[in-house]
């Protein structure tokens, strides 16, 4: 139990020095130059957009546009067939998601049957998931291929990009929240409105520099949930 504990605080410190370092490059704009040198800092120059200021050569995108139109909408297999259930892939839903950067092991797993009903909703390794429905705003990585239930809509995107996104949407999360407030009594984003969400999108040198930078960290963290599962 004191394991786990230790292994809890050491991801949250992990997270913690990650999303110092993302504020520092992509809200701060002080990402190293050419020189190294902090780009804000050191003059570089920022122009107005549609979503504040940022450097000359990124652009503002869509989620859709990131995610190469392929946002994918969980959906839950029919629950009266027993065999559609098992423990051949992770199912995800919203529980699963509160407090965990990568999700390993959810409550409910999918047999292989299960997942052939809806091949189409299959994500691969490092996808992000954000809730949309009910909970929205919550933000996960998939630790391993995996399907999700229809309130989480899901980012299929470059490995280089997925650190990069997945901190993205985490600073979106109060705005998907308004998002999805719409005047309803139950909180929903559906996928259009969704994948039309605008982001800032760095030059790809940067993106690389970022991933290689906090790569260590997310894989350290995936590899400490692991160990807490197995113990």
């Amino acid at each position: 139990m004191h394991k786990i504990e230790l292994n809890n605080e050491i991801n949250l410190t992990l997270e913690e020095i990650a999303q110092a370092i993302f504020k520092h490059w992509f809200i701060d704009f002080e990402f190293p130059n050419e020189n190294g040198e902090p780009y804000k800092s050191s003059g570089g120059k920022l122009i107005e957009t549609e979503l504040g200021k940022m450097p000359k050569t990124w652009k503002v995108v869509t989620i859709n546009e990131i995610a190469n139109n392929d946002i994918v909408t969980g959906k839950t297999p029919s629950t009266k067939k027993k065999e559609y259930y098992g423990d051949f892939m992770p199912f995800v839903t919203i529980p699963d998601m509160h407090s965990n950067v990568f999700v390993v092991k959810p409550e409910r797993f999918l047999s292989k049957k299960g997942v052939l009903s809806q091949v189409s909703k299959t994500l691969p390794k490092f996808s992000i998931m954000v809730s949309c429905i009910a909970t929205p705003g919550l933000v996960s990585i998939t630790g391993t291929e995996s399907q999700t239930n229809q309130q989480i809509n899901s980012i299929k995107c470059e490995y280089n990009q997925c650190f990069y996104l997945y901190n993205t949407m985490k600073n979106l999360s109060d705005h998907i929240i308004q998002l999805g407030s719409g005047g309803s009594t139950t909180l929903n984003l559906n996928k259009t409105e969704f994948g039309k969400i605008k982001i800032l999108h760095p030059e790809n040198k940067i993106m690389n520099k970022f991933h290689n930078t906090v790569e260590p960290l997310y894989l350290q963290i995936l590899n400490t949930q692991k160990e807490n599962e197995s113990l």
